[in-house]
């Protein structure tokens, strides 16, 4: 058996249908089902029950799977190390961003590029918790997420702690000073965040302290449309320091909610005792907030 045959065991296992990991594999379904049955002759063992409709692991073949993932791993990040070993830093660099923190990358992907022009980007986007499942899967190596998330697993380097503003369309001309809430409760919020997540959760939490009760509360994780929004006077937002300097054209009013514990911060993760490329661990030595 060599790794070869683990990558057609995988797509099988993934796919569920013999024909789609074929078709995965770009080859003919004949073949792949001759190198599957190859296999079993030789652990003597079925790897996979096959029905009309789909196939399905047996024990052995779950037991296969997950240590084929482990191996099919272990050797990409050998031909990695071996690469970087021999020819300096090249290849890409998969990074992911959460939604409200990507004012971070542009300069450090500069500099990194001028030192390092032999590497290429693919450059994730989404709310941390996507990109911590995307760490863990090894879709990306590094991650720009929110806090607080479960970071069990992970290992981070913190980059930031920073306030948040409560943003309006001035149309009142005045917004809630440190002892006067009411610009917030009696607004429609949206926040820039999905339920749950991080930086809502600690919205959520900011509004209970104070017993502050918005008409209504939404959310909108497009940014852009949400300043838009809080433009027309449809809505109000809580929104960190970053996110309002990355959109300083919008005509909105801002107020800095001044509570010392009212804070979000954010900072890069990566897997913990698994194997960071050297593009990788030399980028995080780019990556900080002046």
């Amino acid at each position: 058996m060599d790794f070869r045959q683990l990558n057609y065991f995988i797509a099988v296992a993934e796919e569920k249908t013999i024909t789609a990991a074929a078709e995965r594999l770009h080859m003919a379904q004949p073949p792949l089902s001759q190198q599957l049955k190859q296999m079993e002759e030789e652990l003597g063992t079925p790897l996979i029950e096959r029905t009309p409709r789909q196939t399905r692991l047996t024990a052995a073949g779950t037991a296969l799977y997950y240590e084929a993932l482990k191996l099919v791993e272990q050797l990409a990040e050998s031909e990695q190390l071996v690469r970087e070993t021999g020819d300096g830093l090249k290849g890409q660099l998969k990074i992911g961003v959460n939604t409200l923190s990507d004012k971070l990358l542009p300069q450090a992907l500069m500099d990194f590029q001028k030192d390092f022009p032999n590497v290429t980007f693919a450059i994730h986007q989404g709310e941390s918790q996507q990109l911590c499942e995307l760490v863990r899967k090894r879709k990306i190596e590094l991650a720009i997420v929110r806090y607080p998330l479960d970071l069990k697993g992970f290992s981070m380097k913190f980059l930031k702690s920073e306030p948040f503003y409560f943003v309006c369309d001035g149309s009142a001309k005045k917004g809630p000073a440190p002892d006067d809430f009411h610009g917030i409760a009696g607004s429609k919020l949206m926040l820039p965040s999905t339920e749950g997540l991080g930086v809502y959760h600690s919205i959520i939490e900011y509004l209970a302290k104070y017993q502050l009760n918005p008409g209504f509360i939404s959310t909108c994780s497009d940014i852009r449309l949400l300043f838009s929004l809080i433009e027309q006077g449809f809505c109000t937002s809580i929104v960190p320091e970053t996110v309002l300097n990355m959109y300083p054209h919008y005509q909105v009013e801002t107020h800095l909610l001044e509570d010392p514990l009212f804070q979000t911060s954010f900072g890069v993760i990566w897997l913990e005792e698994r194997y960071l490329s050297k593009m990788a661990t030399a980028f995080l030595e780019y990556l900080t907030v002046s």
